[in-house]
C-alpha cells in the first residue's frame, strides 16, 4: 500500500514539476534573409533586369519562387509596399504565365491556377506574350512622374524586367525555461 502512495506521489511530482519547467510558449513568423513580410508573405525586391526565366531560376536560388497574388488584400498591400521599396519601378514579373499550351494562366511558384487576376485595363492580349507582369499607368507631367497601382499585364516571356521573389514565412516555437536545475535533475545511480 505504501510503495502505490509512493508511485502516485512520484508521478504527481513529476507531472508538477513538468508544469513549472516550461514557463511560457510562443510562436513567431519570420522571413528569410533580406525578405520582407507583406501580407503574410515573405517577398524580395530585385531590381536587376532580367527575362521570365532568369528571373524564375534567381527566386529558385533563393529557396523562393516569382510572385502569386491570391486575392485583392494581398494585392492592395503589395501596391502599399511597393511605392516604398521600388518608386521608379512600373513593370515586375510574377509567377502567372499560360506555358506549356494551355487557355489558364497558373502561378507556377504554387502549382495553382490563379482563380484572381486583376487586370490592368485593356488586359489581357495573349497576343503579346505567355507571362505575367505587374504594370502600373505612368503619367508624367512637367512637375513629376505619377505611378498608379500595378495590376497584371501579358508580356513576352523573352523581354526583360525586374521581379519580386516570394518565399514561404518560417513559423517557430520559443519556449521559456524557468527551472534553472532542470538538466541536473534527472540522477542515475552509479
Amino acid at each position: 500500500m505504501l510503495s502505490s502512495k509512493l508511485v502516485c506521489f512520484a508521478l504527481a511530482s513529476l507531472a508538477f514539476g513538468q508544469l513549472n519547467i516550461v514557463a511560457s510558449e510562443e510562436t513567431i513568423a519570420v522571413c528569410p534573409t533580406n525578405f520582407v513580410q507583406v501580407a503574410g508573405k515573405c517577398l524580395l525586391l530585385d531590381g536587376k533586369w532580367k527575362n521570365f526565366y532568369e528571373s524564375d531560376r534567381h527566386c529558385q536560388s533563393l529557396n523562393a519562387g516569382l510572385l502569386s497574388i491570391d486575392n485583392p488584400t494581398e494585392l492592395n498591400a503589395i501596391n502599399k509596399w511597393l511605392p516604398i521599396v521600388a518608386p521608379h519601378t512600373p513593370e515586375l514579373w510574377t509567377s502567372g504565365n499560360k506555358l506549356g499550351g494551355t487557355a489558364d494562366y497558373y502561378w507556377q511558384s504554387i502549382g495553382q491556377k490563379a482563380a484572381y487576376l486583376p487586370w490592368r485595363v485593356g488586359q489581357p492580349t495573349p497576343t503579346t506574350g505567355d507571362c505575367l507582369t505587374l504594370l502600373a499607368n505612368v503619367t508624367m507631367t512637367a512637375e513629376e512622374t505619377i505611378m498608379s497601382e500595378h495590376r497584371l499585364a501579358v508580356k513576352a516571356c523573352t523581354q526583360w524586367a525586374p521581379h519580386i521573389c516570394q518565399a514561404p514565412v518560417q513559423i517557430f516555437k520559443t519556449q521559456l525555461c524557468l527551472n534553472t536545475n532542470a538538466f541536473f535533475e534527472a540522477k542515475v545511480p552509479v
